[in-house]
């Protein structure tokens, strides 16, 4: 029988390589989570400013939630309280369909035409997706900043 020469190795110090990943991802995730916070406040902040004001409280209806942790990663909720939904989504959108089916079309009123421009855009329907607009690059520019260790 021919000789076996046998091999062996050992690993030193993996605990503590498994305990500095575990501190690099939970500070990774209290960046990212006071990050998202920061953002969506942001955009909240410049909605309130888009948000149309003749009738109701939207603006106080503009809320941002907890951050969460998902199976494919984090994310945060904003939008408008659930119990202003409906009328939010008509506020947004600038229509409503009526009872007949018919589509009325919102126009802005006197209030509404009265705040000024804000980003670039005019108060009014669109004005969460106009914040989000207003406001990509930086997201883009956090988010990365956050990936990259920053």
């Amino acid at each position: 029988m021919a000789d076996r020469k046998v091999f062996s190795f050992s690993l030193e110090g993996i605990e503590a390589m498994v305990d500095r990943l575990e501190q690099m991802e939970s500070n990774f995730d209290r960046r990212l989570e006071a990050v998202l916070t920061r953002l969506a406040l942001k955009v909240i902040a410049d909605a309130k400013r888009l948000a149309p004001i003749d009738e109701g409280d939207l603006e106080a209806a503009l809320v941002v939630g907890e951050v969460k942790q998902a199976l494919a990663g984090m994310y945060i909720d904003m939008g408008t309280s659930p119990e202003v939904d409906d009328y939010a989504v008509v506020q947004h959108e600038g229509f409503r369909k009526t009872k007949s089916g018919a589509i009325a079309v919102m126009m802005p009123g006197e209030k509404t035409r009265s705040k000024p421009s804000h980003g670039g855009y005019l108060p009014g329907k669109k004005f969460l997706e106009n914040a989000l607009k207003m406001n990509e690059e930086l997201i883009l520019q956090e988010l990365k900043s956050v990936l990259e260790g920053g």
